[in-house]
């Protein structure tokens, strides 16, 4: 590479650290012009790639090959030059390609450059009689900063590089993440039909594409059925895998030889807890859930609760009240006890399960302290609704909300009426 004189004044070990690349070096001479006697000394020093244009066209042609890194250009200055229309328009043409691709140029003029350039541009204005000491500073200067540059351009490159295998890698993960998504909902109970006199609705509104809520409704036998709701804490894929076994460690009746035994909610639970246990989650990884079992012919209703909210008990003439019942958080502790709580329903009575999601979604005021009733006071405005209307009532009420396409957390609702009209089983 080229050695700065002493006339430039660095260090030549400074100057050996920037300059780690060759450069190409355009040398314009029309025919007509004198250079300062420097530029025609630049082919003996070391390190510089010089090439010379006789003409503004051959200029344009080089500059044009993206292989030039600084340029000595002389403004038109002969009579025919300046009265020559394919000359000026070379010149031009010229001076917008250094521009466009930002070529470190030292533009020899006598005057004010005939073509202002942008004040972003890399073209220096230098007077045509320049001193060979201060030509040579300018070019040390180009040459110092050039390797600089060469390396950030390649750092920036570099960088495109990646950010499209980052896109490329988010899209694929976020066509995983639809998909799962997809899956999931696919495990969720259809609640369009009545299940003998229950009529059943929901809502599901996870916070990002996988969910970590889950619930369930089927069909045990002939004279019962089961329902369950589970929060795992968190949301996205961790806490959706943790539902899929959720749903696999709930099993609602064993097997005995010919015959089966329906397991009471207290049982559930506890299995639930000791599976959950046995997998030495992380101390910040817990599930709440509630299970519930309804006879259809004696509508009594029986339900265990593993720290998540009380169940909401909506009666046929519309007093709106939690049934409580103890139990703590599952998968900390084995041995848990969980109580069943039981209660007799009625025709047109409605029970509801939810997820804590729905507490911060009825907030009027995010900022404000949790308002532990506003879902509460939510239903008893709608107290008299079918069990599907009062969900279509939830849906209105979340997509009116500020923020209802980003939820701070997963919300999922499921709920059952007992039919007025039906007979009961058995």
């Amino acid at each position: 590479m080229i050695r700065p004189d002493r006339a430039t004044n660095l260090p030549e070990q400074a100057h050996e650290r920037y300059c780690k690349l060759d450069m190409h070096l355009l040398v314009v001479s029309p025919s007509g012009h004198s250079l300062p006697c420097e530029a025609g000394e630049i082919n003996r020093r070391p390190g510089w790639r010089v090439t010379t244009a006789e003409n503004y066209r051959q200029a344009v042609d080089h500059a044009r090959s993206g292989e030039v890194d600084a340029i000595i250009l002389p403004a038109p200055c002969t009579p025919e030059e300046k009265t020559s229309p394919d000359a000026n328009t070379d010149f031009h043409t010229l001076i917008r390609l250094i521009d466009a691709q930002r070529i470190a140029t030292l533009l020899l003029s006598d005057d004010t450059p005939p073509v202002r350039p942008d004040p972003r541009s890399l073209v220096e204005v230098v007077p045509r009689d320049i001193t060979p000491a201060e030509l040579r500073g300018r070019l040390a200067m180009i040459d110092r900063y050039h390797g600089v540059v060469k390396r950030l351009e390649q750092e920036l490159h570099n960088m495109e590089r990646l950010s499209k295998r980052l896109n490329l890698h988010f899209r694929e993960i976020d066509q995983e993440m639809r998909l799962a998504g997809r899956l999931q909902r696919d495990f969720l109970p259809d609640t369009r039909q009545p299940i003998g006199n229950l009529r059943f609705a929901s809502v599901f509104r996870p916070a990002s594409w996988v969910s970590g809520d889950m619930f369930d409704i089927f069909r045990i036998d002939e004279t019962r059925s089961g329902v369950y709701i589970a929060d795992a804490v968190g949301h996205g894929m961790a806490a959706g895998l943790l539902t899929m076994f959720i749903k696999r460690a709930i099993v609602p009746k064993r097997v005995d030889g010919d015959g089966y035994t329906v397991l009471s909610p207290s049982e559930i639970i506890s299995v639930l807890n000791n599976a959950l246990a046995d997998q030495s989650l992380p101390q910040c990884q817990f599930v709440t859930a509630a299970y519930a079992l309804i006879d259809h012919r004696t509508l009594e209703f029986q339900y265990a609760r593993g720290g998540h909210p009380y169940p909401i008990l909506i009666t046929a003439d519309g007093i709106v009240s939690e049934m409580k019942s103890p139990g703590g958080l599952l998968g900390l502790f084995k041995g848990e006890d969980f109580p069943t709580f039981g209660t007799k329903l009625e025709p047109g009575d409605k029970v509801v399960f939810y997820t804590d999601g729905v507490e911060m979604s009825f907030q009027a005021d995010p900022e404000a302290a949790l308002d532990t009733r506003s879902y509460i006071r939510f239903f008893e405005e709608h107290a008299a609704l079918p069990i599907d209307e009062l969900m279509g009532r939830v849906e209105h009420r979340l997509d009116s909300e500020s923020g209802s396409l980003h939820p701070r957390d997963d919300l999922s609702i499921v709920g059952f009426e007992v039919l007025r009209d039906a007979v009961r089983a058995g």
